[in-house]
């Protein structure tokens, strides 16, 4: 599963280890306070992101529904290979 966020245009890829609850929480603290920053792990860094109340956010999750099948054991003749 990966989370998408975009703020104001610009997309980022989240880490999954936080939870989206509690960064929804904090954008929606932040949008209805006087401007602060919200910061999320996204890419590898950490990023600082002002947030008012004209602050475009979209989070969307991607969902792994790709399960590769399973062909059972190789029937390829190992003891013909030179070594």
């Amino acid at each position: 599963m990966r989370t998408h966020i975009e703020i104001d245009g610009r997309s980022f890829v989240l880490q999954d280890d936080q939870p989206l609850s509690d960064i929804m929480a904090e954008i929606e603290a932040a949008a209805s306070s006087p401007p602060a920053f919200v910061t999320l792990s996204a890419e590898g860094r950490s990023i600082s992101v002002l947030i008012r109340a004209t602050t475009r956010v979209v989070i969307s999750v991607e969902k792994d529904d790709h399960v590769e099948p399973d062909h059972g054991p190789w029937s390829l003749p190992f003891d013909e290979w030179e070594l």
